[in-house]
C-alpha cells in the first residue's frame, strides 16, 4: 500500500501514515501541502491518501469536509481511526521583531483562544504545515507559533518560551483513489 499524505516526517500526518504500514512494500509519499496532494490525485489512482478531519487549506476555503464531498465519486473510504496528535506547544518569541503569528490553519482555535485570553491583537498568518510555520517563525522572528513538541525540543532557541501545550485526539480517514 502506498499512502500519500502531508510531510515531512515530523508531521502528525506522516506519523499516522506510519501506523498503517504493514509490510516492507508499503510506503509513504510526502507532500509539502494537502493542496499539492489534491493537485496530483489523477496521477495516483489505485493508491491511498490519508487526511485528518482537521485538514484545512492555507490557501483557500477548503478542508476535509469539502474533499469528502468534492471527490465522493473518485475515492473510497477504506478506514477511519483515532490517534492522538503528537503533543503541540504554543511558543512565544520573547525577542520577536514582527508582531505576527504563523500557524497551520488546523491549529487556529488554539491560537485564537490564547490571544483572546491574553487580550493580544497579534496578526495571525497561515501556512501549509506546523513545520513550515515553525520555520517562518524562526526565520522572520515572529511573535508566536504552534509546533509539535518534539520539533520544538530539538530546535528551540533561548528566546523561545512555551506558553501552552495541547494533545488532542484526531480522527483520520484513509481513502483509496478509484481507478
Amino acid at each position: 500500500m502506498i499512502i500519500h499524505t502531508l510531510g515531512p516526517n515530523s508531521t502528525d500526518s506522516y506519523a499516522a501514515a506510519e501506523s498503517l504500514l504493514k509490510s516492507e512494500e508499503d510506503d509513504i509519499v510526502e507532500y509539502p501541502s494537502f493542496d499539492s496532494l489534491l493537485h496530483n490525485l489523477e496521477q495516483i489512482k489505485g493508491q491511498h491518501v490519508l487526511f485528518p478531519v482537521a485538514f484545512k487549506s492555507a490557501r483557500r476555503e477548503y478542508g476535509w469536509k469539502e474533499f469528502n464531498y468534492d471527490y465522493w465519486d473518485q475515492v473510497e473510504l477504506i478506514e477511519v481511526f483515532k490517534k492522538k496528535t503528537k503533543p503541540m506547544v504554543l511558543v512565544k518569541n520573547t525577542k520577536y521583531v514582527e508582531n505576527t503569528t504563523m500557524i497551520h490553519p488546523a491549529t487556529m482555535i488554539f491560537m485564537k483562544k490564547y490571544l483572546e485570553k491574553e487580550a493580544d491583537e497579534t496578526i495571525i498568518s497561515y501556512t501549509d504545515s506546523k513545520y513550515k510555520a515553525w520555520t517562518a517563525f524562526k526565520k522572520k522572528k515572529l511573535k508566536y507559533t504552534i509546533i509539535s513538541e518534539d520539533v520544538y525540543e530539538k530546535e528551540k532557541h533561548p528566546e523561545h518560551q512555551v506558553e501552552e501545550r495541547y494533545e488532542p485526539v484526531m480522527v483520520w480517514c484513509l481513502y483509496k483513489i478509484k481507478d
